[in-house]
């Protein structure tokens, strides 16, 4: 169904119940249906329409929350913007998506932004933003979307180094929140936490709409914090959180305390698997059962560890089901000559599989067949009893703690500073899980620039998770026989 339509059942069905929590502050069902119906109409008198576009600059929180699901019954498309985006790079994703309208903290660092051609209605948070979402009107008409209707682009990093916009549906958001309950075994009296920027998939659909779709509470912060993470956790009463392997890491690496336990969380939904000595410690010491998972943004519906039965650790489970037994999601691995195999690139088909990239014809036939399999790029192996391990990633994509960093918007970053001749980035080893960035430069005859101002030059030009880490200097970068840079020889130890 349309997310107009979800959130009138749930808010209904929940009425007082809880529904958010952030910072000491809770608001019920009847709030959401209050605040959404208004804000609907608030931005409806504003000239928003069914189908246009909103770009939304926000930190996590009521606001970021209120603003989207508003939109949403409206039947705006949300594009959402990572708050750690620099001016620059939030201003090629506004020239590329057009947005109608713009939300937005100007405090942040991509804040400053011009408002592109055709963006007649900029919101500022503050004052702006609080008198739409205080408004109370719930008189508005105007036609609520499709559930095949375009909810959000999601910005992801391509190969190509400009960002792909995903277009999500309604129907593929809301089945996602029943999947996620389905596979999780939530319901009312849980409370799921996240601090998972809400300009990622996993925040919106897992979080959000699974907390929707179970008619339990959120809870939300603005970002992780080892040092308050349990803290918080306590707070909430969170139930369920969701997380990515770095933070897993990172918390695992912690020193014992006595809040490792002092909290009632029972479910932590995670990727990539840690491995089985790594992930039996972390049940161990924080007392909580990890369900590891896969999923991209383009669709929701890939691999999940069973709640019951035999368990594998260190593979990302079996396919994913929905509830509705109609519903098929189906899988396959498929070798070089395109032919099923055991050990192949992962085939999805699912109604939660993306509807295409936003003005990238091309880009999506690579990606979805004509036959409606989306091609993920990522290469596992299937187990005896249905159970697939991840092998590796076709794509030159890196993961740094939940972030995909393409090399060759780094690189474009790096050789934009006039001593730089050369440069190739690639993701090598990390001490927290995934990936850190490597840089790998050849200067030009004569220059003498260093680590840190070409650290600064690049924090400059990019979010700081794209920044490298790791900084090798080099007097010619090694080619192949037709003189493509040959990344896989670049070794940062």
């Amino acid at each position: 169904m349309d997310l107009r339509t979800f959130l009138d059942q749930r808010c209904e069905a929940r009425g007082d119940a809880e529904f958010l929590r952030y910072r000491g502050r809770r608001w019920s069902y009847q709030d959401l249906a209050a605040i959404t119906d208004g804000a609907a109409s608030a931005w409806s008198r504003l000239g928003l329409r069914r189908g246009d576009r909103a770009a939304v600059l926000l930190p996590n929180g009521p606001d970021l929350l209120f603003s989207w699901l508003a939109l949403a019954k409206l039947g705006v498309v949300t594009v959402p913007l990572h708050p750690q985006l620099t001016a620059a790079e939030a201003g090629r994703i506004l020239a590329h998506v057009e947005p109608r309208a713009m939300v937005r903290d100007a405090s942040l660092s991509a804040g400053a932004f011009a408002a592109p051609q055709g963006c007649t209605l900029v919101v500022e948070q503050g004052a702006a933003l609080d008198e739409i979402l205080s408004c109370r009107d719930t008189l508005w008409g105007a036609p609520g979307p499709g559930p095949d209707d375009a909810a959000d682009i999601l910005m992801t990093s391509g190969t190509t180094g400009m960002p792909k916009g995903v277009v999500q549906s309604h129907r593929a958001l809301t089945l996602t929140g029943q999947g996620f309950v389905h596979w999780l075994g939530l319901g009312p009296q849980d409370c799921l936490f996240t601090c998972l920027p809400f300009s990622h998939i996993n925040a919106r659909a897992y979080s959000t709409m699974g907390a929707l779709a179970a008619g339990a509470s959120l809870a939300v912060e603005e970002r992780f914090s080892a040092s308050r993470f349990w803290s918080w956790i306590a707070e909430s009463g969170a139930t369920e959180v969701n997380a990515i392997g770095a933070m897993l890491n990172i918390l695992s690496q912690a020193p014992p305390s006595p809040s490792d336990r002092s909290h009632r969380l029972r479910l932590v939904y995670s990727a990539p698997a840690l491995g089985e000595a790594a992930h039996q410690e972390f049940e161990r010491r924080f007392g909580v059962r990890l369900v590891i998972g896969y999923g991209l943004t383009e669709s929701t519906f890939g691999f999940i560890h069973p709640l019951a039965g035999e368990r594998r650790l260190h593979t990302m489970g079996k396919p994913r089901r929905h509830p509705d037994p109609a519903l098929a999601c189906e899988v396959k691995l498929i070798d070089d000559t395109g032919r099923e195999a055991d050990e192949g690139e992962i085939c999805l088909r699912n109604p939660a599989v993306f509807a295409g990239y936003f003005r990238d014809e091309a880009a999506t036939r690579e990606a979805i067949t004509s036959d409606g399999w989306l091609r993920t790029g990522d290469i596992a192996r299937r187990e005896a009893g249905g159970w697939y391990t991840f092998v590796a990633r076709r794509k030159e994509i890196i993961r740094r703690r939940g972030e995909n960093i393409a090399p060759a918007e780094v690189e474009t970053a790096l050789m934009s500073h006039p001593s730089v001749k050369e440069a190739a980035v690639v993701g090598c080893r990390s001490s927290l899980g995934e990936e850190d960035v490597a840089a790998f430069v050849v200067l030009h005859p004569g220059a003498t620039v260093g680590t840190e101002e070409l650290r600064a030059h690049a924090a400059g030009l990019l979010a700081p998770f794209k920044v490298p880490t790791v900084w090798r200097f080099l007097d010619d970068l090694p080619r192949t026989p037709t003189q493509r840079v040959a990344k896989h020889l670049l070794r940062p130890d």
